[in-house]
Formats: structure tokens, sequence, C-alpha cells
């Protein structure tokens, strides 16, 4: 089981019901909005998190990149 932050965890959920509805992923403006983050920076650190974890995967400098790792889903 991968331990994610309460944080993280919401950040998580976000995204893939973001991507559940609209068919692609959210923008970062939009995850920190959808999540009450106040900073961007602390956004693109919750992602770089859920990255280094393995449950998501993005490519750099690319808007709407964010990809859930299938293999995560199950340990958050």
């Amino acid at each position: 089981m991968i331990k994610v932050t309460k944080k993280q965890h919401v950040v998580y959920e976000y995204i893939k019901n973001y991507i559940a509805s609209n068919k692609q992923a959210p923008y970062i403006r939009e995850i920190q909005v959808g999540c009450n983050i106040n900073c961007y920076k602390t956004a693109v650190d919750k992602l770089l998190a859920l990255e280094k974890k393995g449950l998501i995967k993005r490519k750099l400098n690319k808007h709407r990149s964010i990809i859930l790792n299938n293999n995560g889903e199950e340990n958050v």
C-alpha cells in the first residue's frame, strides 16, 4: 500500500473524477482551485509527490498531460 497524505489523496481523487467527467486531464490551476490549495507551487508539489509515488505520470511543459497510473489505483 502506498502512503499518501490527505491532501495528496484529495488531489488524486480530484484528478480521477475530472478525467472521468471531462475526458481530459485538468490544468494545474484547476487542480489548485478545485482542491482549495492556496498556492500554485503547492499544487505542483502535490503532483510531484504523486508522480514520485508512481500514482500519476506527467509530461513536462505539456498542458493537460496528467495520466493516472492504473497500478496505483488499488493502493490509494
